[in-house]
């Protein structure tokens, strides 16, 4: 018990009426007061002190608890700038299997596929024109069988028109007609100067039926013995040049032997590709033996 309530305590005992007790009551029942009020303050004092202890206890374990996630929180910053470790794999050889190793491979992956995926699509392309250009040929030799130049006239290159040459070195002096001149052929009676002989140097000058006869349809070529597409084979001393001359090009080649090493013949009709992605016939190139 406090001073102060001990004093206060003292005070009213000492008010109460004494009239009917003797002083030796009164000072026992003090006595016996004061020991039960002590007795009652040592009991408050005693739950002062454990409320003291668990609320310091309390406040310890907060404080360990804020310093120990501080730490943490401390630790974590220490290792933020640090590279993440990665964990290696069989698969690579023991190399470090990283994102941007992964990203790598499968940009490769995507590359490699994609390539191959072009590869296809060209080569179904090109096997596709193969198959234009040699149904077209088909047309076109049994035009040239009946001398039809009028239905040869719809196969030819709108832009580039028709390419004649006499032999098999293609030449910038070779004449061009345009589908329309072509058209014309049977009734054209204009003569016109196709070239140079080989061997004698004598100019040749003939009409469009005549060079025909003497240049384009020697041999029956509708019934071949040997028919090429895109592939060039050395028949003569003279160079063949139309892959040089049309490097876009496909071209088909029907070739007869004749009877001997000196009478074989071909031609090679020749297509390049339009604005329309359509295969048409830009040059019909002759070729026989020469000096």
């Amino acid at each position: 018990m406090s001073e102060f309530n001990d004093k206060n305590l003292e005070k009213q005992l000492k008010s109460l009426p004494k009239h009917k007790m003797t002083d030796e009551q009164i000072e026992n029942m003090h006595a016996e007061l004061m020991k039960t009020a002590e007795q009652y303050d040592q009991k408050d004092r005693r739950r002062i002190f454990m409320r003291r202890i668990a609320v310091g206890v309390t406040t310890a374990a907060a404080v360990f608890l804020i310093a120990f996630i501080g730490m943490s929180f401390m630790g974590d910053d220490d290792h933020a700038d640090e590279p993440m470790a990665t964990q290696e794999s069989d698969d690579f050889d023991g190399e470090a299997s990283t994102f941007e190793n992964r990203v790598e491979e499968g940009t490769a992956g995507d590359e490699e596929a994609r390539d191959e995926s072009e590869e296809a699509e060209t080569e179904e392309a090109e096997q596709d024109s193969e198959a234009i250009v040699l149904e077209q040929s088909e047309n076109i030799t049994e035009h040239l069988a009946n001398e039809d130049y009028s239905a040869i006239a719809d196969f030819v290159h709108e832009e580039q028109g028709l390419l004649f040459s006499p032999y098999i070195n293609v030449s910038e002096d070779d004449l061009i007609f345009t589908a329309e001149e072509v058209a014309n052929f049977e009734t054209d009676e204009t003569v016109y100067l196709w070239g140079t002989e080989d061997g004698s140097g004598n100019d040749i000058e003939l009409t469009p039926m005549e060079y025909h006869e003497q240049y384009v349809y020697q041999h029956d070529y509708t019934n071949p013995d040997e028919r090429l597409v895109d592939e060039f084979e050395d028949r003569s001393m003279m160079e063949n040049n139309i892959q040089e001359y049309f490097p876009e090009a496909h071209v088909v080649e029907y070739h007869v032997e004749g009877s001997g090493d000196m009478d074989y013949g071909s031609i090679n009709l020749v297509y390049e590709e339009n604005n329309a992605g359509e295969w048409k016939l830009v040059a019909i190139v002759n070729e026989e033996w020469v000096i």
